[in-house]
């Protein structure tokens, strides 16, 4: 079978690329970056405008680009320009400068034309040749190459130039919001320069983003320091920190060195991603501190080590004062968000959860605004909840890996559904832990310790027990009790629910039935628990009890021909035999089965979970408490007892 193209629907740029095609913002500062690594001193934006009919265009006075290079760097997807060129960029011929840092890593800068036309040109010279090609997209490409011009020899000149063709973007970006993004970017190297529409980007571009004061160095003259903030801190700290200018030249790289990060930062990496400081030092070069190819200062030079200790000084007490400012305005925000919550605490809890967000802010400055309020209102809700704190102290005894299973598990289920599916859960497996306990007792009593248990278990003879209509019933019991008499039971004042034999204890638990009127009109299902004594075997005689107890009570009239009947007649061992079920027509069936038998299978219907999470702390504090069921009750030995005289 021939191979055919693969397709491409129109969402997978959006995909691949993400804001670099959809943001405006994203995709200048791509282009712009793009400039700067081909080594360009000159770039010229022409901002679009579809009301005027205005193309997007960006031209830089780069290396430019031969059309085999443009070929190679355009068809090949996510590109590694520092994989493929190095991380730093050298001059084009005819230029001295010291090798730039790139910014290019990602291979995608190529789709960030199409944020502002839906098909563009490219053009560039290099080596003596110029090449002009198409670049759009088609149902089966996501990129298509057409060459429209190539001239191979005596070509004057480096650079590139992307014009925008077909339609206009419309977006909301403005060209003034371009400025101020661009020179809070870009900036940082004079000998940089980025017009938009014919203007210069100046440092009166980004007003609200500068600060600059000028810092006295005695005995050497006066540097001039300017602040950007970028905002947003970027990924990495590439491109940001302290540029130094000497006579409106740039020396070495922007950056924050290794000596900055001991005196100015001290571990505040977001202001390391979001900071540019320009440096204005003129006199270092008189005083012989700038290396002779520009690419750094004289570490020794005298004039070079006080001014940089003054002004790293000086930085880190800007970055101080910033940090309050905005950590101000930021408790102000966080507090005012919390309001409503917060003014229905007392006194005392609303000025625990405001010294808590100061504190936050304060010392987790990597956290946003949207972080903290959602710390704010978790403490709020634990002021008003009436546990407290005490959650706080169980997840601080956690391990990491049980808080990111505590995390998947919230993911996917409300507190409250968890609850309740946890509360049923733990109520089955303490019944099951105080069944084991209390059946190791030789003569337990079934009527007190027993039953109860079985009348919140009826889950574990099978699902269709399941049913929260399967409650006691009283009548059947005082029917029972008519068979045999005062004399032959016990303890039935304290548990009316159940019949007391001598051998055994019986209980009733019914589900009614209901005639086409929805009405109640007896009984639809009866289950029938009979718990023998241990010691006892169980044959073919209390089989038949059984029956003659369902006898009975359809001669009294509580069961109907067709109401279903299971019986269970609960011992610790049975008679050769007898383990088979019996069934007394369609709708009475009697089980023997043994007490460890009815365990097993709750234990099975649980997966197991008894023996998963026997250490469990509900179920260690129930064996605690169970330990003093098993006790023997303390006898006083005669020889040890006082004697009256």
């Amino acid at each position: 079978m021939e191979q055919e193209d693969l397709l491409y629907d129109p969402r997978f740029l959006e995909a691949h690329a993400g804001s670099i095609i959809t943001d405006p913002a994203t995709a200048i500062v791509e282009l712009v970056a793009n400039c700067w690594d081909a080594y360009a001193t000159d770039v010229q934006i022409t901002w679009p405008d579809s009301s005027q009919g205005r193309q997007f265009k960006i031209k830089d006075n780069g290396k430019g680009m031969t059309l085999e290079m443009f070929q190679d760097i355009w068809r090949t997807m996510s590109y590694d320009k520092i994989g493929a060129e190095g991380p730093l960029s050298d001059p084009p011929p005819g230029l001295d400068g010291s090798p730039r840092a790139v910014f290019g890593k990602n291979g995608k800068g190529r789709f960030a034309s199409f944020c502002f036309a839906s098909k563009y040109t490219t053009a560039s010279t290099r080596d003596g040749q110029r090449f002009e090609c198409e670049v759009r997209t088609s149902s089966t490409r996501p990129l298509v190459i057409n060459n429209i011009s190539f001239e191979g020899e005596k070509q004057v000149g480096h650079g590139t130039e992307i014009v925008g063709t077909g339609d206009i973007r419309s977006h909301l970006f403005t060209e003034e919001q371009a400025r101020e993004l661009i020179g809070s970017r870009f900036l940082f190297n004079p000998a940089f320069k980025v017009s938009i529409n014919g203007k210069a980007i100046t440092f009166n571009d980004i007003p609200a983003l500068l600060s600059q004061e000028d810092l006295e160095v005695p005995g050497y003259g006066t540097v001039k320091i300017l602040h950007i903030d970028s905002k947003k801190p970027n990924k990495t700290t590439k491109q940001h920190g302290i540029a130094w200018w000497v006579q409106n030249r740039a020396v070495g790289q922007c950056k924050w060195s290794g000596s900055d990060y001991e005196r100015i930062l001290d571990g505040r990496t977001s202001e390391a991603k979001r900071f540019i400081f320009i440096v204005q030092a003129d006199y270092l070069n008189q005083k012989g501190a700038v290396a002779s190819d520009w690419s750094g200062f004289n570490d020794e030079n005298p004039a070079w080590k006080e001014t940089r200790t003054r002004v790293q000084d000086r930085i880190r007490q800007i970055i101080l004062d910033t940090g309050e400012a905005s950590k101000t305005a930021l408790k102000t925000n966080v507090m005012t968000k919390l309001g409503n919550s917060i003014n229905g605490l007392s006194l005392l809890s609303k000025e625990r959860v405001q010294t808590f967000v100061a504190q936050v802010v304060d010392k987790l400055p990597s956290f946003g605004e949207s972080e903290i309020v959602q710390l704010g209102s978790l403490l709020t809700n634990l002021e008003k909840s009436k546990s407290q704190f005490g959650l706080l102290e169980l997840l601080h005894d956690q391990k990491p890996d049980d808080l990111d299973a505590l995390h998947s598990i919230l993911s996917d289920w409300s507190i409250s559904m968890a609850k309740l599916a946890l509360d049923e859960i733990q109520t089955r497996l303490k019944l099951i832990g105080e069944l084991r306990i209390k059946l190791k007792v030789v003569g337990v009593d079934e009527v007190h310790e027993l039953q109860p248990l079985f009348e919140r278990g009826l889950w574990m003879f099978g699902a269709q027990f399941e049913s929260i209509e399967f409650t006691s019933n009283r009548g059947m019991t005082q029917v029972i009790k008519t068979i045999f008499g005062d004399k032959k039971g016990h303890g039935t004042r304290n548990r009316p629910d159940f019949v007391a034999l001598p051998d055994s204890s019986i209980g009733f638990y019914a589900r009614p039935s209901y005639n086409a009127q929805h009405n109640e009109d007896g009984i639809d299902h009866l289950v029938i628990i009979d718990l023998k004594t241990t010691g006892l075997s169980l044959g073919g005689k209390e089989q038949n009890q059984v029956w003659k107890y369902v006898k009975e009570l359809r001669a009294k009239g509580y069961l109907k021909k067709h109401s279903k009947v299971d019986c269970f007649v609960l011992g610790d061992s049975i008679e050769d035999g007898e383990s088979e079920p019996t069934s007394k027509g369609d709708e009475v069936t009697i089980f023997p089965m043994l007490y460890e038998t009815i365990l097993n299978r709750a234990e099975k219907r649980l997966l197991n979970l008894h023996s998963k999470v026997k250490d469990a702390p509900f179920l260690m504090e129930q064996q605690e408490q169970l330990k003093k069921f098993l006790e023997p009750v303390p006898v006083v030995q005669p020889e040890l007892a006082e004697v009256k005289a």
